[in-house]
């Protein structure tokens, strides 16, 4: 079940594809589950584990463990939500680039979140050595939550509504 009406999240997705070309960003890729939480809903309990939302011009796509594929259709305003394969030695930044890949983002200027506790040390080497030589990894890690600081109607609608239940 959604927190915010379609629209709601349709809107931020505009804000933020704004920004991405301001920035001129092919794509970004959000390692961060509040991210995930505020452009689509996403309310993930695998947050220490490698999940990425892909945010193209056109469209969006996550990347995720099996274990969260129920919780990402369930919570989220997603369509395309690929799995990879959560085994000993797995590396999903195969599986991210070759969802880039099919996305035609080869050689292309993709910003990414770093700051966040939702990439580790090692699996942002795995994603900086799968994707060197293939694409441009440009630091984003300050464009969601810039975003963020700015507050819709909807949300301030939905912060005013819990004040009043925690008064009550």
């Amino acid at each position: 079940m959604l927190h915010f009406a379609p629209a709601e999240f349709d809107a931020r997705a505009d804000r933020l594809r704004a920004e991405m070309a301001a920035r001129g960003l092919d794509a970004l890729l959000l390692f961060a589950p509040e991210s995930h939480y505020w452009l689509t809903g996403y309310d993930t309990f695998g947050y220490c584990f490698f999940q990425c939302l892909v945010v193209t011009p056109e469209r969006m796509a996550l990347v995720t463990r099996s274990a969260d594929l129920r919780q990402a259709q369930l919570t989220s305003t997603l369509d395309d939500i690929r799995v990879w394969k959560d085994a000993a030695g797995a590396d999903p930044s195969a599986d991210l680039w070759a969802m880039l890949e099919g996305f035609g983002l080869s050689g292309r200027r993709l910003g990414w979140e770093t700051d966040t506790h939702g990439l580790t040390m090692a699996n942002g080497r795995r994603v900086e050595a799968r994707l060197s030589g293939r694409a441009q990894l440009v630091e984003a890690s300050d464009l969601v939550p810039a975003l963020r600081l700015v507050k819709s109607p909807a949300e301030i609608a939905l912060v005013r509504e819990a004040a009043r239940i925690a008064d009550a």
